[in-house]
C-alpha cells in the first residue's frame, strides 16, 4: 500500500514541455558527431539533471482517463514520456486510426523503423480498440506479416479493428501504412479479462 505521503500524479503543462524537450534530445544523441569532450559534458550536464529531477515516486492509479499517468506517460502516445511515438489516435467505434511519425531512435536498419516498434504500435492501436472500462483485455496473440520495409521519418497510418467476438476472445486486424502502402498487416486476438485475471494482473477487481 502507498505511503499516505506518497506524492500523488500530477498532469501540467510543464510535464508535456519536459516529455517533449527529452524527445527531441534523444533524436539528437543518436545522430550527433560532436567529439569526446563534448560528450563528456553533456553526460555531466544529463548526470546533474537526473540528480536534480530524483525524488519519491508518485502513487499511480489504474485510470485511463487523458489526464492520467496511464495516458500521460503511455509508451505510445504519451504527451509526457521521454521517448513515446506519438501516434495520435482516433476512436470510432470498434476501430481506430491515427498518424505517427518515427524518428531515428527507434531506427532498426538504416532508414527503417525496427520491425518490434513497428508490433508496438500495432499492438497499442488494437489494444485502444479492444480495452474498454466495461471490457477490460489484454493481448493474448500478435502475429504480423512484413509486406514491406516501414520507412523512418514519414507519416504512418496505423488502423485497426475489432473483426469478431468469439466469448472472451476478440479477433483483431491491423495495418501499417507509408505513402499509400501498407508496409506490415497484423492480427490478433485479445482475451477479456475476468475478476480473477483483473486481481492477478492488477490487483482489483472490476
Amino acid at each position: 500500500m502507498p505511503s499516505p505521503d506518497q506524492p500523488r500524479w500530477e498532469p501540467s503543462q510543464e510535464r508535456r514541455e519536459l516529455g517533449a524537450a527529452l524527445r527531441r534530445l534523444l533524436d539528437v544523441v543518436v545522430r550527433t558527431s560532436v567529439a569526446p569532450a563534448e560528450l563528456s559534458a553533456a553526460t555531466a550536464l544529463v548526470d546533474e539533471l537526473t540528480a536534480r529531477l530524483a525524488s519519491p515516486p508518485f502513487e499511480i492509479d489504474l485510470s485511463v482517463a487523458g489526464d492520467s499517468f496511464q495516458a500521460q506517460m503511455s509508451v505510445v502516445g504519451g504527451l509526457s514520456h521521454p521517448a513515446a511515438p506519438q501516434l495520435e489516435l482516433v476512436l470510432d467505434g470498434e476501430s481506430a486510426q491515427g498518424v505517427v511519425v518515427v524518428g531515428p531512435v527507434f531506427q532498426g536498419g538504416p532508414g527503417l523503423v525496427h520491425g518490434g516498434v513497428v508490433a508496438l504500435l500495432i499492438d497499442h492501436a488494437m489494444g485502444c480498440v479492444a480495452a474498454r472500462p466495461d471490457r477490460p483485455s489484454m493481448t493474448a496473440r500478435l502475429t504480423l506479416r512484413y509486406r514491406k520495409p516501414t520507412p523512418l521519418g514519414v507519416p504512418l497510418t496505423v488502423s485497426a479493428r475489432l473483426d469478431r467476438v468469439e466469448g472472451r476472445k476478440l479477433h483483431l486486424a491491423g495495418t501499417v501504412t507509408a505513402d499509400g502502402e501498407v508496409t506490415v498487416e497484423a492480427d490478433a486476438i485479445f482475451l477479456t479479462l475476468n475478476d480473477r485475471n483483473l486481481k492477478a494482473v492488477f490487483g482489483r477487481t472490476a
